[in-house]
């Protein structure tokens, strides 16, 4: 296979050490919501919660993490957020570079408008043109069914601002710093920067387990891969990634 478009030097770590680390943080994420909820649900006592999410987890169930308080939907992300923060720190310094450097969290001032920009014309453009031929079978409005659910719980000014906080900026700077700092970058370290852009958008948008908005996800994904691949730094796909996410929010909110 060709060299050309690969990131060089390649990065140390594995694209199996990231995908393990998504696998490792899904898995705790899944553990600790369960728990979470069992405990919340069951005034019994941590052990009969413990027991419940057991049985739960076995059994494959999933709560229906909509009908609660803000505060309880937003603390059932954290373990998700910090755990791939966590995994993505863990497997770059465990190969002895440097975090920074290794991610391309470096920022030029003009970071923040190609990336804005990128996203919001994402969501005006380039998701409307996707989802046109689609129209006769799929209802815009079940598309936009999970942010609507999720904004639904901001009842408010503390809500609105607790979940515009997770979306807006914890969101965006943790998935960025997995799927297109650790994982694109294994990725482009053994393949062409084309198919690195694609693979890790299909994954990206896979990840998220949302079927009717899997085409938006990944298109987003290609955008914010573009952007990565182009500059080499994060910051761009970040930047990206806050718009894209605050463009439903301002729809969902007006």
């Amino acid at each position: 296979m060709s060299q050309r478009g690969r990131l060089r030097p390649a990065p140390s770590w594995s694209t199996s050490a990231a995908v393990a680390g998504w696998i490792a943080a899904a898995l705790i994420t899944v553990v600790v919501q369960v728990v979470l909820l069992a405990v919340w649900d069951a005034p019994t006592g941590l052990g009969s919660a413990a027991a419940r999410a057991g049985v739960q987890v076995a059994g494959g169930s999933e709560p229906d993490l909509f009908n609660l308080a803000y505060w309880q939907f937003t603390l059932l992300q954290l373990p998700l957020w910090l755990t791939l923060a966590v995994v993505t720190w863990a497997v770059v310094r465990r190969h002895g570079v440097d975090l920074r450097a290794a991610l391309g969290l470096t920022q030029r001032w003009y970071d923040v408008f190609v990336g804005l920009a990128s996203g919001l014309l994402t969501q005006l453009l380039l998701v409307p043109a996707i989802y046109l031929p689609l129209a006769p079978f799929i209802d815009a409005e079940e598309v936009e069914e999970p942010a609507r659910r999720i904004m639904s719980l901001a009842d408010g000014p503390a809500g609105v601002a607790v979940v515009v906080v997770g979306v807006l900026l914890v969101a965006p700077f943790v998935e960025e710093l997995y799927f297109r700092g650790l994982l694109l970058r294994a990725l482009w370290g053994r393949m062409g920067r084309t198919a690195v852009v694609v693979v890790s958008s299909v994954l990206f948008g896979l990840a998220h387990v949302q079927l009717l908005q899997l085409p938006a996800l990944v298109a987003f994904g290609l955008v914010a891969g573009v952007l990565v691949v182009a500059t080499k730094r994060l910051a761009p796909a970040m930047w990206a990634h806050a718009a894209f996410n605050s463009f439903t929010v301002v729809q969902l909110l007006r």
